[in-house]
């Protein structure tokens, strides 16, 4: 019988925004399923300019105060149509490597325009699984270097829960080989293999503890049933 995969699902950090005057921008953000955006440390930051840069060199920086995995904030005092910005919102600011969506802003936007998102995803497809391997898409802003940024992917059993931010019953995890912003992460030899007819859930995170993937820092999931 041919594989397939049903009963996919994914889920994926949202981001948009809009421009609501020339020196203010809106940012909506809605966290995965069971984040708590304050406590994990989420923000959002700006830079002037067309690229990401360090998080230092930020024009301004907000950490996401409350616990509500969806809400809103502004960047206030812009210079909109003289000035391009980058937004970007982040799961880690300790790690500060940790920004996983993206907002543009060039100096054509005009007051109302609505701001298109680059967002971090996973995916697994059929002609990515073996009886105890398995490759992972994934696709992340273009100044996220995910090998020299610590990326990584582990494969849970069963749905996405909150108990994936603890790395509770985590069955494997592989980390990122390569820099490019879209790739592949290979996992190889997984125990006990993946059982016919079961249920998986493979994530996408963006940072280590302790050499170890930090499972605060999921950013993106992908559940199947073999």
């Amino acid at each position: 019988m041919e594989l397939q995969l049903t009963d996919t699902q994914q889920g994926i950090i949202q981001l948009s925004g809009s421009i609501i005057d020339g020196t203010t921008v809106k940012i909506n953000y809605n966290a995965l399923p069971g984040a708590h955006p304050a406590t994990m440390g989420y923000f959002v930051a700006i830079w002037q300019g067309s690229q990401i840069q360090a998080l230092s060199e930020a024009l301004q920086t907000q950490k996401i105060e409350v616990d509500n995995q969806a809400g809103t904030t502004n960047f206030t005092g812009l210079s909109i149509q003289t000035q391009d910005y980058m937004i970007g919102f982040g799961v880690n600011l300790d790690a500060g490597t940790t920004i996983c969506s993206t907002l543009s802003i060039t100096k054509a936007a005009q007051p109302g325009d609505p701001l298109t998102p680059y967002l971090s995803t996973v995916t697994v497809s059929v002609d990515g699984i073996g009886s105890n391997s398995l490759i992972a898409r994934y696709q992340t802003p273009l100044y996220n270097a995910p090998k020299t940024n610590a990326n990584w992917i582990a494969l849970f059993p069963g749905p996405f829960t909150a108990n994936c931010f603890t790395g509770a019953n985590v069955i494997a995890s592989a980390n990122a080989t390569s820099d490019n912003n879209a790739g592949i992460i290979s996992m190889n030899n997984i125990p006990n293999g993946l059982v016919r007819f079961q249920t998986y859930t493979v994530v996408y995170g963006m940072s280590l503890k302790s050499g170890s993937p930090n499972y605060n820092d999921i950013i993106s999931y992908y559940t199947f049933t073999v």
